[in-house]
């Protein structure tokens, strides 16, 4: 590729030394017209790929503009110049005075918690700013894309190098070249070309792991210069094993340490995103009673673990209570067949041990609820088990991973175990697809063990006095051995609430509010047709707030302009008919997949 001259003028920008050849790119050090460093990337077009040009200007260039936050390198300006007849794109950047984290470690410069920790917080907030702001992550967070900038304050890491940001990739075929990545932080997933926020929380892990101990997790043999596929396999036989855990991360704090596990989970639905490792790591700053784990044991949760060490160092088992006191379906407005299909169907067998004894029967082990999102399907899951005076507990998916082999299996059992200890217990699953992926599917490719312990514990859990539900959006996406029969015997599709059951929504969510007379309930149920359960409740919310900061009583006005200016969540505007139960073959109101 040709090299700028030392002095060449490119656009406003003065050459002032060449710093490295790349793939697709030449790095140089430049000056503004004020004399200002700055970082200037010149590229290739015969070399970069076809895939990095977003009509007709390369990706990084167009993401680029798009960036600006302290914890980010910061775009100045881009241009195109023509050297001996030929045109090349180039992209000018913030330049600091500082070093590559690479570079500190390299030297063999050790990192405490606090500064650990003040790295970590930097990198996971320049990755929510790229998430929220830009719709990118980053995907090739390593010690070499964070520079450490001198400042009269200290050292203030910046992520740099945009090269690989992109929005979520899940087809296997990532936009950007995948041979240059550093496999020590790159996520499971990603090795096979799927890339998330979760894929960058886990290189943020590594990260910490290596800025603590010195050394990446599943550290390996490998040759940069070895064709990406044998160091891909090489890679992935090394986290087959678990990871090293030295004596250095002991010395740190529970939180660090449970930080650093949640991360580098391999199944990202188990992982924590960024922005809850932040929470994660901003909670553990503000709490001064952390332990430091310093007696040798070792942190990471195993089989025999059961409910504890989760991702924040507490126990998982949610203070499994019963909720008798509380409303139950009363709660719930309209859904009037499926709550009476609930109660004839399940509860009064649940309840009434001695009619079911005498006429042996066996309740359902459970049920699926599967619908577009915000209609309520967790909600009344709570609710149901209100009504039933059971026990409750919701789980999410991030409660039952692990990083070693085998470890979500033991704590799937010792769920279970615990639920039965508790009975009668309702089990409620949210976002069920995440927990048993069909198996065969991506998803499900480096956890069918774990599919199968669920399958194990779901067969007759009725006899143990659990009742499990699972709620999910993405039906299709969970393995059809659970649905059958003996497992979650029902499966009911919670819909978009109908007009009569929104009208009843309006009236709960605007109740014990100040209102103002002649609020046409009706009128909004029906400017609302084909709206979410969830939209409702901020329609309602958002007009009370607009009322509140004019010091009005909440008027029917309030009320329709929120709901012109909030469209429905779900894209649709489609009335559903009521889903219930068919009890027999002469009932048309009642239906369920069940």
């Amino acid at each position: 590729m040709v090299r700028l001259d030392n002095n060449a003028q490119i656009g406003p920008f003065r050459v002032q030394r060449f710093i490295k050849e790349g793939l697709h790119n030449d790095s140089y050090v430049v000056t503004d017209a004020a004399g200002r460093r700055c970082f200037l990337k010149l590229f290739n077009p015969e070399a970069v790929p076809a895939a990095w040009y977003v009509e007709g200007e390369v990706e990084e260039i167009v993401n680029s503009r798009r960036v600006n936050d302290r914890n980010v390198i910061s775009y100045v300006g881009d241009g195109t110049v023509t050297v001996q007849g030929r045109t090349y794109p180039y992209l000018v950047m913030q330049f600091f005075q500082g070093a590559l984290l690479s570079e500190y470690l390299n030297e063999g410069r050790r990192f405490s918690s606090s500064e650990a920790r003040a790295v970590a917080v930097a990198v996971l907030s320049g990755l929510v700013y790229l998430r929220r702001d830009a719709g990118l992550n980053h995907n090739d967070i390593t010690p070499r894309n964070i520079l450490l900038e001198e400042t009269p304050e200290g050292l203030s890491p910046k992520i740099i190098d945009l090269g690989h940001a992109h929005g979520d990739v899940t087809m296997g075929e990532p936009p950007f070249p995948m041979a240059d990545l550093n496999l020590l932080y790159t996520a499971p997933e990603a090795l096979t070309g799927t890339f998330t926020s979760r894929s960058d929380a886990f290189s943020v892990a590594a990260l910490l792991y290596t800025l603590i101990s010195g050394q990446a997790p599943w550290n390996c043999s490998m040759d940069e210069r070895d064709p990406f596929p044998e160091r891909r396999d090489r890679m992935r036989d090394a986290r087959r094993r678990e990871p090293v855990w030295p004596a250095a991360m002991h010395s740190v704090d529970r939180v660090l340490q449970n930080v650093v596990l949640a991360g580098l989970r391999l199944d990202p639905a188990g992982r924590p995103d960024p922005a809850r490792m932040l929470e994660m790591l901003s909670d553990g700053q503000s709490d001064s009673r952390h332990q430091t784990a310093g007696d040798g044991r070792r942190m990471a949760p195993s089989q025999s673990d059961g409910l504890k060490a989760t991702t924040d160092g507490t126990e998982l088992k949610k203070s499994l209570q019963r909720n008798a006191s509380r409303g139950g379906f009363a709660d719930v407005a309209g859904m009037e067949n499926l709550k009476k299909m609930l109660t004839e169907r399940v509860i009064w067998v649940l309840r009434d041990k001695e009619k079911a004894r005498k006429y042996r029967l066996l309740p359902p082990n459970g049920m699926l609820l599967y619908g577009p999102p915000g209609c309520g399907k967790t909600y009344f899951a709570e609710k149901f088990a209100e009504e039933s005076h059971f026990n409750y507990m919701v789980v999410n998916g991030s409660d039952l991973g692990s990083t070693y082999i085998h470890g979500t299996q033991g704590k799937i059992a010792a769920l279970f175990q615990e639920a039965a200890a508790k009975a009668p217990t309702v089990l409620c699953f949210d976002e069920f697809d995440s927990f048993v992926p069909a198996r065969g599917s991506e998803a499900a490719r480096h956890r069918p063990e774990e599919v199968n312990e669920f399958l194990s514990q779901l067969n007759n859990c009725a006899q143990r006095g659990i009742f499990v539900i699972g709620t999910t959006n993405r039906m299709d996406m969970i393995d059809p051995a659970v649905l059958r029969k003996g497992r979650l015997d029902l499966q009911i599709e919670v819909p978009a609430p109908e007009k009569e059951t929104r009208r009843q929504m309006f009236m709960h969510h605007l109740k014990g509010r100040p209102l103002a007379d002649g609020i046409d309930f009706d009128r909004l149920a029906a400017l609302t047709e084909g709206y979410a359960s969830s939209d409702i409740a901020f329609i309602a919310n958002e007009a009370a707030l607009v009322a509140a900061l004019a010091d009005e009583t909440i008027a029917q006005h309030h009320l329709e302009d929120s709901i012109r200016c909030n469209p429905s969540s779900l894209g649709r505007k489609k009335e559903r008919t009521p889903i219930g139960y068919r009890f027999d073959g002469s009932s048309e109101e009642y239906k369920t997949r069940g």
